[in-house]
């Protein structure tokens, strides 16, 4: 068998990816790390091996303390460089079995402990962890009048506590206490002055006294600068480089960021005072982003166009007015981000006309109270007034809004994501990394450009025009490379540029270029270990929508006492239905495939759905190596096939599309549709030609190809009251039932776009 496998790779079979048992990290004693100072952590977890070391993405000193295990390893962290900025980041570990997913920890200068260490000065973190129905509790000293924020970090962090806080003086009387708030993504924060010299006791419990795993935190107490808001929250890239930051000391203070194209972008905190927290950012948008100019008098007016503007609601029963010029018949999107933004304001959205009645009015929305409305624009109207009010009339210096206009239609935006976090890389082998692109109104194709190590090399970094994604391949080399965080990014035609972020992060919203990292880590095992490739697949293989399609794969293992797993893997999108990804309108398997250890062939059944919006989707088939308690040893990935889009019927009008008629004042007028149906080999259906975007009044005679036919003819009637001019947006379709028992399930052609040219008869 091995001597197969060195034959197999020697002959150039391609090489796959290999894991070999990855690690994991279940727990963490202390979830932060102090600038400028020591901090011993304990990692609890799963194949952690010999040598663990924690990935970071600063600069800082490590060291593994003696008799760790596989089970367990502590570590010294220390000497951290004052460039850090205090913030969120993440924490891994790498092993030779490759990179662990990532744990949020918390990075300032705040004296890290757990609730086993007395508190001896403030401010300090404490790091613990809520069982159940249990409480725990933190005292500390105090002085009279002495200002003390109170704080939970436990939701922002991954953790499922629903954290209440209360401080008690030494008597046990309650001071004051906090529950979770939207401003602070689930967490909670006590603000106190003490009213005298003496201990004060704080304890933290789950809200329902059910706390579901995992329910750690980290407890903050002390003073220190924080910013929970940005104003404005997005700007322009041409907009200056200097932000507001909202938080504490309560007097506004001065930001700058980084220069950047695109994106969620960081702020640098002021050098003055202790900052902890989540790192300030600010979005930078390729369209206009203004901010409001306050004139109670009259609506602000805005630009044509995709516009965005941010604004204050500072007093109670506030209406900030905005003037937007529309079309008349046509569509405007209306957002307003606002709880998305730490906001305390419950806002809405109000539509009015130019004299001020009000024509709509939208509140929350599914997942946010932030209101979203599509307006349509009634006939002869070329403006239209947009408020934002807050629904409970409140009002504040923190109640910050962003409203985003955008006619329908309008958008030419994209955003990439993937669904991996973390690739392994061992000698000679290959990883497997899927981007997805959404497209808002963009269609074109995207360059991508990860950030690699040398040895590395990348295939597939186009996303072809009008795709749903690609499947990237990186080769390792023979040569070394030390685990890295990569950050990948894509650029479309006309320079626009887009990150590439983890889909459904938990740190989207609060840190979100956390998001966008992707580890990368080698492994000291060799590709040929575990070999997977394609078993006479034709190079011209294609999907066929409505039918199955057969992947044939053999497989070659050192080791034959595993089984083999076969997943299919596409660049496919999923399509939504109803708020809901909804799978069977997308390429997927048939059924579960393991080969047994005797079996090192084998094959994947794929169902093509009836309808693929795309011209081409990436495949591939991954394999998993399986021990006998069906624990992951290796995973290979079969060389990614671009499939084209094969259509089993193809529609074709005789003569020219656009069309001519004369139109009569009493009989209207009756079109003549010919033309012919053209189907792929094996497909044997009734094929049903219909039209959609007929001018009201009209109607097209029902038309049925039999199997045995090809030719067809639809008489499409005009009633006299249709409008002489251009008619545009007709189209013409076949459709079959590739499924007798299923008639309502069919299979569409491409539709034929037709213009009918309207001419009134002369009387």
């Amino acid at each position: 068998m091995v001597r197969t496998l060195l034959t197999l790779f020697m002959l150039g079979l391609p090489c796959a990816l290999v894991h070999a048992a990855e690690p994991t990290i279940r727990a963490l004693d202390i979830r932060g790390v102090r600038i400028g100072g020591a901090t011993t952590l304990t990692i609890d977890g799963d194949d952690l091996g010999k040598t663990p070391r924690l990935l970071l993405p600063f600069a800082v000193k490590q060291a593994l303390r003696p008799g760790n295990t596989d089970k367990k390893a502590v570590f010294d962290v220390f000497t951290l460089t004052g460039d850090v900025e205090p913030g969120y980041y993440h924490l891994r570990v790498v092993t030779e079995g490759g990179v662990s997913l990532p744990v949020v920890i918390g990075v300032d200068e705040l004296m890290q402990q757990t609730t086993t260490a007395p508190v001896t000065t403030l401010p300090v973190a404490i790091h613990a962890t809520v069982a159940g129905s249990s409480t725990v509790e933190a005292k500390f000293a105090g002085k009279a009048k002495q200002k003390v924020t109170v704080e939970i970090e436990a939701q922002r962090f991954g953790s499922k506590l629903r954290p209440i806080v209360h401080l008690y003086n030494a008597q046990k009387r309650q001071l004051a206490w906090a529950w979770s708030t939207p401003s602070l993504y689930g967490d909670c924060r006590i603000q106190a002055t003490l009213p005298q010299d003496g201990e004060y006791l704080v304890t933290v419990h789950d809200a329902e006294y059910a706390a579901p795993a995992p329910s750690f935190y980290r407890l903050r107490i002390g003073e220190w600068s924080y910013a929970d808001q940005v104003f404005p929250p997005a700007v322009s890239k041409e907009s200056p480089t200097f932000v507001e930051l909202i938080g504490s000391p309560a007097k506004p203070a001065s930001a700058a960021y980084a220069q950047r194209k695109s994106g969620a972008t960081p702020i640098l905190w002021p050098k003055a005072g202790l900052r902890s927290g989540p790192r300030p950012f600010v979005h930078v948008n390729a369209y206009p982003e203004i901010v409001e100019q306050s004139a109670k008098d009259k609506p602000q007016d805005l630009p044509q166009g995709v516009v965005a503007i941010s604004g204050k609601l500072l007093t109670a029963n506030e209406e900030d007015r905005y003037r937007i010029a529309v079309k008349p018949l046509s569509k405007v999107r209306l957002e307003v981000f606002a709880e998305r933004l730490g906001s305390p304001i419950d806002a809405a959205l109000v539509v009015r006309n130019e004299k001020g009645d009000q024509l709509s009015r939208a509140e929350d929305s599914p997942g946010t109270l932030d209101p979203v409305l599509e307006y349509g624009v009634p006939d002869k109207v070329t403006s239209i007034i947009v408020g934002v009010v807050d629904a409970q009339g409140r009002g504040g210096p923190r109640g910050i809004y962003r409203l985003v206009v955008e006619p329908l239609g309008a958008a030419r935006d994209y955003k990439l994501t993937t669904n991996l976090q973390r690739a392994l890389l061992p000698v000679g082998g290959r990883a497997v990394v899927p981007v997805f692109v959404e497209r808002r109104g963009f269609l074109g194709k995207i360059d991508l450009s990860p950030s690699l190590p040398s040895g590395i090399k990348a295939n597939g970094l186009t996303i072809p025009e009008g795709a749903d994604g690609t499947l990237v391949v990186l080769e390792r080399s023979e040569s070394l490379f030390d685990a890295l965080i990569t950050q990948w990014r894509g650029k479309s035609a006309d320079g626009e540029e887009r990150t590439v972020a983890i889909k459904g992060h938990p740190m989207e919203r609060v840190q979100p270029w956390l998001a966008e990292e992707i580890a990368l880590a080698p492994s000291a095992a060799r590709a040929e270990d575990f070999v997977i490739d394609w078993a006479n697949l034709p190079t011209d293989v294609a999907l066929i929508p409505g039918s199955k399609l057969v992947l044939p794969i053999k497989t070659a293992r050192a080791n034959p006492k595993t089984s083999v797993k076969l997943t299919l893997l596409t660049s496919q999108v999923t399509p939504i239905v109803n708020n809901q990804p909804d799978a069977n309108k997308a390429l997927r398997q048939e059924k579960a495939v393991e080969l047994p250890m005797s079996k090192n062939d084998g094959e994947v059944v794929v169902l093509t759905p009836p309808e693929l919006s795309a011209p081409s989707y990436d495949v591939t088939v991954q394999a998993e190596l399986l021990d006998a308690g069906k624990k992951t040893l290796a995973v290979a990935y079969a060389p990614v096939r671009r499939m084209a889009v094969r259509l089993p019927l193809v529609v074709k009008l005789d003569g020219p599309t656009r069309i001519e008629t004369l139109l009569h004042a009493k009989t209207g007028a009756t079109i003549k549709l010919a033309g012919k149906v053209e189907r792929i080999p094996g497909v044997k259906a009734d094929v049903a030609i219909a039209l959609t975007g007929l001018p009201a009044g009209a109607k097209a005679d029902p038309v049925t190809v039999k199997a045995e036919a090809s030719d067809f003819v639809v008489n499409v009637s005009l009633p006299p009251t249709v409008p002489a001019g251009d008619i545009k947006g007709i189209k013409l379709f076949g459709s079959f039932a590739p499924e007798p028992k299923t008639p309502a399930v069919r299979v569409k052609s491409r539709e034929v776009e037709i213009e009918f040219v309207v001419k009134a008869a002369a009387k």
